[in-house]
């Protein structure tokens, strides 16, 4: 079935059940991927990675992008076929995946005619990013304002997500080495905790280059995941050294979050942790603000390089609206 098609049948059917679903819907963002701070912070330092003057109309957006940055999360739990967007589990396809990106085809056809429908099994991110890339192009080419701030907006949150080590494995969460939980540690409780002293601003740091234009998107989307895959091994294999030599009494603890009380990896884990890793969240949140940027700006260049002259979209909707406005697409 072609997307386009898939995605007509699914949203009919997420719109017959639509008031059903709201509920799943809220409920379902506390297992957002990055963590809600981290992918606004993501999607809002992208922006000041961009040239003039794509710059100054996605400045003049600012606010709705960073806004809609969880709307891909929100359709998860709503649309068939989106969540397989967010991951692919590199290791379902051979151990030589790893370390031989050409073991995988990267155009979408060819993936289909080796895999056949098996593929969507193990997660389509890449794809599915580089399919939304297509549509931004498009999306540019047209001056769509509004198809031109989904798809950006989009684009951004897959790629971010491929970014995320675990977002590449089976093992996502850590259920087949007794390590359930890990993967909001790693995404969610670090950022948190450690994000101030993060160096994310464009421009000021080495690992922080501005936009480039990417002649080939589909190679970068695809070594972007190869990348995070290589770090799937430190993410599970710190944890377990560390949480065997500080015993489970002290690498756990209750933290408040909000109106509860969570059992979370303790402060202190988290730190020793996060100096074992060196630096790692950090760099995979920087590959993700220069990914996004660059993906934004070889769209546009692309395109044609239109002229953007847009009036700010409206700032008021509720996020029951803005729910349903993605379900109508």
């Amino acid at each position: 079935m072609k997307w386009s098609q898939s995605l007509k049948n699914n949203t009919s059917r997420s719109l017959q059940t639509a008031p059903f679903i709201f509920l799943g819907l809220v409920l379902g963002l506390v297992h957002i991927q990055w963590g809600f701070a981290a992918h606004r912070c993501i999607h809002d330092a992208a922006i000041h990675a961009l040239p003039a003057p794509l710059h100054g109309f996605f400045k003049s957006h600012r606010d709705w992008i960073v806004g809609h940055a969880l709307d891909a999360d929100m359709r998860k739990h709503a649309i068939d076929g989106e969540a397989e967007k967010h991951y692919i589990d590199l290791d379902r396809y051979g151990p030589d995946s790893q370390f031989s990106p050409e073991v995988i085809p990267k155009l979408w056809k060819d993936a289909q005619l080796l895999y056949g429908d098996t593929i969507e099994l193990h997660g389509i991110g890449p794809w599915a990013t580089m399919k939304t890339y297509q549509n931004l192009t498009r999306a540019f080419f047209h001056q769509n304002e509004t198809q031109i701030l989904r798809s950006a907006t989009d684009i951004a949150h897959y790629i971010s997500d491929l970014n995320v080590p675990l977002h590449t494995s089976s093992n996502y969460n850590g259920a087949q080495t007794n390590q359930d939980g890990i993967h909001a540690f790693w995404e969610t409780q670090l950022p948190e905790q450690f994000m101030s002293v993060y160096r994310l601003t464009p421009g000021s740091h080495p690992n922080m280059p501005r936009a480039k234009y990417l002649s080939n998107p589909a190679e970068t989307i695809w070594k972007a995941a190869f990348e995070s895959h290589l770090a799937v091994d430190s993410v599970l294999r710190f944890e377990t050294i560390l949480r065997t030599s500080m015993g489970p009494e002290n690498s756990f603890a209750y933290v408040q979050r909000g109106r509860t009380q969570q059992r979370l990896h303790s402060p202190e884990f988290a730190y020793r942790y996060h100096q074992m890793l060196d630096g790692q969240v950090e760099r995979r949140m920087q590959q993700s603000i220069f990914l996004c940027a660059s993906l934004w700006y070889s769209a546009w260049v692309d395109a044609g390089q239109p002229i953007l002259a847009f009036t700010k979209p409206e700032q008021s909707a509720t996020y029951l609206q803005r729910i349903w406005s993605w379900l109508s697409i």
